[in-house]
This record gives structure tokens, sequence and C-alpha cells, in this order.
């Protein structure tokens, strides 16, 4: 049988067509979200609270609901000619409906919130720290050295003066790395919970993370001593020293030494103390994380000063 494969894929695409055009002329609902976005000119801002999205349940034509998927950048935008300390309501489903987006093929079924109260109040600038938000999972005999940091560590933020005054510092978006095995040099967005409401000077910063092959290393001889000590007494620790047991970075490890390590045992624990033997705190340099430490708990004979 000769069958004429060009006809029968012809035949198959015009079947498609003629099915996809029919099923677009239909009337559908659909759920979608928006982004808010409220411009007030400097030098007032937006001083209150406002969600980042509207819920929306639209109806209408298939092409008109495709056109939103497709050429049409769809959001809340209302502007606000502000002179003065003020509080606005706005009615979010009326403002929609006189948006060039909506045609006589689409309405809006449900909306949330229906309105929007928007309090307007005096601009104001100020530099905030910035905060990493990561989870590393590196792979087996690898490890992190240090903690995350971020360049630049801080950014100017803008907007009204009691949103400002409440904010201290910006997280990043919580970024998450796996299979890891050498260290991380990324950039990362900020936080945008609050994007609507505040201007930042950038919104988006380099992430560090260094790691390192896992070693590990033992340090001897790492003198004990005695915090909260009153002047009136006097703490013999037996033994006085300590040997450590450390993992680490290969590099981390290579440069640390007793010097770079300190061990500490607070006099009140000795006072509460019923055994005669106490377990030191041990102070390592981040990244690194203490095995076994010989002795683990140290002995001590507490006199008083003449």
């Amino acid at each position: 049988m000769n069958i004429k494969y060009h006809i029968l894929i012809a035949s198959l695409l015009i079947s498609f067509i003629l099915w996809l055009s029919l099923s677009l002329n239909l009337t559908y609902e659909i759920e979608k979200k928006i982004p808010i976005k409220i411009n007030v000119d400097k030098p007032y801002a937006i001083s209150n609270y406002i969600p980042l999205y509207l819920d929306l349940r639209l109806k209408g034509k298939g092409w008109t609901l495709l056109k939103l998927y497709t050429s049409v950048n769809f959001e809340f935008n209302y502007d606000i000619n502000a002179s003065s300390n003020e509080q606005l309501l706005i009615l979010t489903k009326q403002h929609l409906n006189e948006y060039e987006a909506f045609g006589e093929n689409l309405s809006i079924t449900y909306i949330k919130p229906e309105s929007l109260y928007v309090k307007i109040g005096r601009y104001e600038e100020k530099f905030v720290k910035l905060i990493p938000r990561t989870i590393v999972d590196c792979k087996d005999g690898y490890q992190t050295v240090a903690k995350p940091t971020l360049e630049p560590d801080s950014i100017k933020v803008g907007g009204a003066l009691n949103i400002i005054n409440s904010l201290n510092s910006i997280a990043t978006q919580l970024v998450r790395f796996t299979g890891v095995n050498s260290s991380i040099t990324d950039y990362v967005k900020l936080d945008d919970s609050l994007s609507n409401i505040i201007w930042k000077s950038q919104d988006e910063v380099l992430l560090k993370v260094p790691v390192e092959l896992t070693a590990e290393k033992n340090i001897q001889d790492v003198e004990m001593r005695i915090s909260n000590l009153p002047q009136d007494r006097d703490v013999l620790l037996i033994p006085q020293y300590a040997n450590l047991h450390l993992r680490g970075g290969v590099n981390q490890l290579a440069g640390i030494d007793k010097s770079k390590l300190s061990a500490e045992i607070d006099f009140k624990d000795l006072l509460s103390d019923t055994t005669g033997a106490v377990t030191p705190k041990f102070f390592l340099p981040e990244g690194v994380t203490l095995l076994s430490a010989n002795p683990d708990k140290i002995q001590y004979i507490i006199k008083k000063k003449y």
C-alpha cells in the first residue's frame, strides 16, 4: 500500500487547527495571581504593608485568556499623586475593569482583596545589613570552612519613615546548593516580601561560601582558663592542658595551632558541680569541629587566697 504521509500529516494539522480555533472560542474560567504595583512620587511613600499579589478568577474567551499569558504584562498598576500624609481606599475590581487588557470577552468573577487601604508617609533612606540564607550540602569528604558572606554586606533602602525605622536587615532569598565540592561564588536575589513598598539600591548580591576537602588534625597542650574567677579565689586544674582531635578544611587546619584555640571553664560551673570534674568549653574557628578531647573532663581544687 502506497501511503501518502504528507497528505496524512496535512490532514492532521488542519484538524488540529480547526479544533484549536473552536476550543479558543469557547468560554473558560481561570485563576491567576497578578503583582500589585502602586506608584508614589518622592518625597512620599507607602507607609503600611500591602499584599504583593491580587488573587483573581477570570472568565472569558479562550483567545482572550491566552493573551494574558503571552502578550500582556498583566499587573495591578496604580498611580498616586500624593501631596501630604493621607489614607486612600482603592477598589481593586473597579480599577481592573478599567484596565485596557479587559475587553468585552473578559470579566472578573472573583478578586481578593477587593479593596486596598493605602497610607502615605514621608519618604526616607538608610543603609541596612544583608543576611545570607543558604543551605549547603557538600559531597562526602568536603565541608564549609566559614560562614557565608555577601558582597556588598549592606545596601541602601528607601521608603516611608515608619517602615524604614523598623527595618534593620534584609535577608537573601533561601538558596540551596547540593553536591558541593568547591567554594561557592554566585549571585543571589534579595527577599522581595517588601518589594512593593520599599526601594532597594540593588536586588542581587554576590554570595561566597568557602568549601574545602575535609581533614583531621591533633593539637597538643591547649591551655585551660577559668572565667568569672572571684578575686579572693584561686583554682588548680588537673590537668592544666588538653589534647584535641579536630576536623575541618584541609587548608584551614594547616594554619591552625594551639595559639588560635582556647578552652574555658566557668567558675560558676565549679560551684554547682557535685562530681569533682567538669567539661571545659572549647572555642574553635568557624567550620572546625571537635571530635574528641583528652581528657574530656578536668578535675579541680578551689583555694581561697590569703
